[in-house]
């Protein structure tokens, strides 16, 4: 049951990812519209499962498959040839290996702008739809559907007489211009040119998030008035119906990418010339191949305007950026006004110790033997009892006491970049090749990475792209990489790659002991020699003080005075 489940949602899921969402009802209203052709609506669902098929079997995360992450593309391409070839056996085996295409380009651009922590956005499905048409160019067995071409005809065949009529008589309700080309501009992004399937669109965003539905007119609003202002054409933004270029940026920058905020509309509404003139400048240097300039300007400005954001040295939450994405503007903002309601706009991400019980910090900053230079912001943890790491004659990394423990997630983030395979070294042996051994990567907050080093093969309890709670389990510590005996290898950084160099960046709320004694620090950086240990919760304190609002506590005591005892409520 839990299959066929993960199979709908990685369908429905792969409708709503176009509006930057995991809203299953926009999904579901989203897949009806693109049967409003039913050759397309047949086409779109067949490359997703092209692509998320192709993803299960080669092994790529099912998180990332379940929530359309991989399918989105391919359903653009598949509704985009639906719309304009016949369907047939042709058609079909075009579909099917330009779908396999689409997710190939999926996931090699995803590899090279994670990089730069960077979206692909729709970049795969411009790839794989402009190469799909000049090659089609060539296939005689491709038929050019006539769909859209006489109108009327469309609508008689599908509904009769009556379905005619009643076009005929809402097309002839006064209706501004401007709310027709928004609306056929919101149905030209599942390829339906008609008011119909913008209304229903409308409706569904307006149900799954107001915030992006208000975006939508902001940005389609902005254009309108600058075309007007400037005196250009606006039957540029009808013609093609190019106009989403400018829904979809607003609803990227205004609430998806960044928080929601009068910053964030702002920039959706001075990024909109910059969208204008992509549109006419690619719709011309196209045109000479005879192809759309769909989506491009939106991909452009999008990655663009978010890659410039990571240069900022200053003014930061002007506008700031989306550190763990929930997929909605309206969840993003709630969870950064409930984090500034806690710890205030000038607070540091507090980044916790990775391991239960009291280790030993054997290399601290600016180390001996590896934390030096651009690497030298790091701590090496070991366990030591009797001032020993080990049994016996420790020859083996089983007898090492640390060998083996479960590592922990110092804070909340998103798992960035996972090394796995390597094997552990024997007691006094180095791997100089693969110098950090199995090691993870951790996003915390912009420009806020943690990294673990020297981890077991093949221990690993997540995978790339999940998201983490602090505390939550994360893998086991090993000794591979440049690691003669085991130990936990941990540093903070401000990039995503293994081997990042590293920043200089407090622990928070640890015990350190001391000379017998157990002293409490709030903030600070560990030296070589400190025993120290996380603060962990009692089950018996948590109990005993886990107070529930409206919950009625019965107290009994006795009074000094006539030692009586007596009971209040």
């Amino acid at each position: 049951m839990q299959r066929y489940k993960n199979i709908g949602n990685s369908i429905l899921n792969s409708y709503s990812q176009i509006f930057f969402s995991d809203g299953k009802l926009l999904g579901a209203f989203l897949f009806f519209i693109s049967f409003f052709n039913v050759n397309a609506g047949i086409s779109g669902v067949i490359a997703i499962a092209v692509s998320n098929l192709t993803a299960y079997t080669i092994g790529l995360n099912k998180q990332k498959i379940i929530s359309g992450y991989y399918g989105f593309n391919s359903l653009l391409v598949g509704l985009g040839l639906g719309v304009y070839y016949v369907f047939s056996p042709a058609f079909l085996l075009v579909l099917v290996f330009s779908a396999l295409l689409t997710f190939f380009i999926t996931v090699t651009l995803e590899g090279w702008l994670s990089k730069y922590a960077l979206p692909f956005l729709s970049l795969p499905f411009l790839f794989g739809i402009w190469t799909v048409s000049l090659a089609a160019r060539s296939y005689s067995g491709l038929e050019i559907s006539e769909y859209g071409v006489y109108a009327y005809s469309d609508i008689f065949l599908l509904g009769g007489k009556s379905m005619l009529t009643t076009h005929l008589e809402i097309a002839n309700i006064p209706i501004h211009d401007s709310i027709r080309i928004y609306l056929k501009s919101l149905g030209a992004i599942f390829f339906q040119y008609n008011i119909y399937a913008g209304v229903i669109i409308a409706i569904a965003l307006l149900i799954n998030s107001r915030i992006s539905f208000l975006l939508t007119l902001v940005g389609f609003y902005s254009a309108y008035f600058f075309y007007q202002s400037i005196g250009a054409d606006i039957g540029e933004l009808s013609y093609g119906f190019i106009g989403f270029n400018f829904i979809l940026t607003a609803i990227a920058i205004g609430g998806y990418f960044i928080i929601p905020s009068v910053w964030s509309f702002m920039w959706v509404i001075l990024l909109t010339p910059l969208l204008s003139l992509l549109i006419s400048g690619s719709g011309s240097v196209l045109a000479t191949f005879q192809l759309s300039t769909f989506s491009l300007p939106f991909n452009f400005v999008v990655i663009t305007f978010l890659y410039v954001l990571k240069f900022r040295e200053r003014n930061f939450h002007k506008p700031e950026l989306v550190v763990v994405q929930k997929n909605s503007p309206e969840k993003n903002l709630y969870s950064h006004v409930n984090y500034l309601t806690r710890f205030g706009k000038n607070m540091i991400t507090p980044i916790h110790l990775p391991f239960y019980g009291e280790w030993t910090i054997n290399q601290g900053h600016n180390g001996d033997i590896t934390h030096q230079e651009e690497w030298k912001h790091a701590w090496d943890f070991v366990i030591t009892e009797g001032g020993k790491e080990y049994l016996g004659q420790g020859s083996r990394v089983q007898d090492f006491f640390c060998y083996n423990k479960p590592i922990l997630a110092p804070a909340d983030g998103v798992v960035e970049m996972i090394l796995d395979g390597i094997e552990d070294n024997e007691i006094g042996q180095m791997d100089t090749i693969n110098n950090w051994g199995n090691s993870i990567v951790i996003k915390h907050g912009e420009f806020l990475y943690s990294q673990m080093s020297h981890i077991r093969k093949a221990s690993f309890q997540v995978k790339q792209g999940q998201k983490v709670r602090r505390g939550e389990v994360l893998a086991y510590v090993g000794n591979s990489g440049r690691s003669p005996f085991p130990h936990l290898h941990f540093q903070l950084q401000s990039t995503a790659f293994v081997g990042s160099k590293t920043i200089n960046y407090p622990i928070n709320h640890y015990i350190l002991r001391e000379n017998n004694e157990y002293i409490f620090k709030t903030v600070s950086i560990p030296k070589k020699g400190d025993f120290i240990s996380r603060i962990e919760q009692k089950a018996s304190l948590k109990k005993a003080f886990g107070f529930i609002p409206g919950q009625v506590f019965q107290f009994d005591f006795v009074t000094s005075s006539f030692n009586k005892k007596e009971k209040t409520v």
